[in-house]
């Protein structure tokens, strides 16, 4: 088994390295190089793609290294592992696409908003407002997600630090799982994971979650999930994830998390009468 654990793919890797480097050095090249040949770069041997990216075979086993893959061989076979766009979409919906957009859209409507009017029906408003009791009240608060609800949860960073309050959030595994060991009695965790694939793929990391002393909050579509016994809260997200809808409904309790510490920022802490 590989030491480091893919918690996306390499294609976001990539990406988030260009997206957020502040110099254009010989890695930057050799991403951008990669990025722009996504699909080539899939059946190349290592000196194919040294010849690529203009560089030694030894600086691709080092760039592989660099972005947390133990090898070259190890970034390979993590490539050939990619998500498929297809893949996240039902047949039913690929058909009702080739035939009529507005079918297309009339179910994928359907289904984004039955996720947010079940992530905000009147019970689960009550489990995101105990929610934002429990982050108010830590020390510490981490979010552990991958994929799209990673990025969910870099919004709530960035709302909630307008606040006062930080958010950790690390995007891989190895710093998750790091994170995830020194929680405390006085931190809380959020795992957010649409229909449940986080508690399946990485079950040593939601396990080390579940058991730590801290307040553990599980948001997702797979509530009756017998994975997050011994968590605290568990918030709904929706109810469906076809046609990678679920989004819809994590960004809203997201975003209900934020309006509701707001409240208690605000209101409670400063006692500002006028919010």
């Amino acid at each position: 088994m590989n030491d480091s654990i893919s918690m996306g793919s390499v294609s976001e890797r990539l990406l988030n390295f260009v997206n957020t480097a502040q110099v254009h050095d010989s890695y930057y090249d050799i991403a951008m190089a990669m990025i722009r040949s996504s699909e080539k770069i899939k059946r190349m041997s290592i000196a194919e793609m040294a010849e690529l990216c203009y560089v030694s075979q030894a600086t691709i086993s080092r760039f592989c290294r660099f972005l947390g893959y133990d090898s070259f061989k190890h970034f390979h076979e993590e490539l050939n592992h990619e998500f498929r766009l297809m893949d996240d979409y039902t047949g039913q919906f690929r058909s009702l696409l080739r035939v009529s957009d507005e079918k297309a859209a009339a179910l994928y409507l359907e289904r984004t908003a039955g996720n947010i009017e079940n992530a905000l029906s009147s019970e689960n408003m009550k489990k995101i407002a105990k929610g934002a009791d429990l982050i108010h009240d830590s020390e510490r608060c981490a979010f552990f997600s991958h994929h799209f609800l990673w990025d969910t949860g870099h919004f709530l960073q960035s709302r909630m630090i307008m606040m006062d309050k930080y958010i950790e959030l690390y995007q891989s595994y190895e710093n998750q799982l790091k994170c995830a060991h020194s929680l405390d009695e006085n931190s809380t965790a959020i795992i957010c994971t649409a229909g449940g694939s986080f508690f399946s793929y990485y079950s040593e990391l939601t396990n080390t979650i579940i058991k730590s002393p801290a307040k553990v909050i599980v948001m997702t579509q797979n509530i009756r999930s017998n994975r997050i016994n011994g968590s605290d809260l568990v918030i709904s997200i929706g109810e469906t994830n076809q046609d990678d809808s679920g989004k819809f409904g994590a960004l809203a309790v997201v975003d209900q998390l934020v309006l509701q510490y707001m409240k208690r920022h605000y209101i409670r802490l400063k006692g500002n009468e006028s919010f």
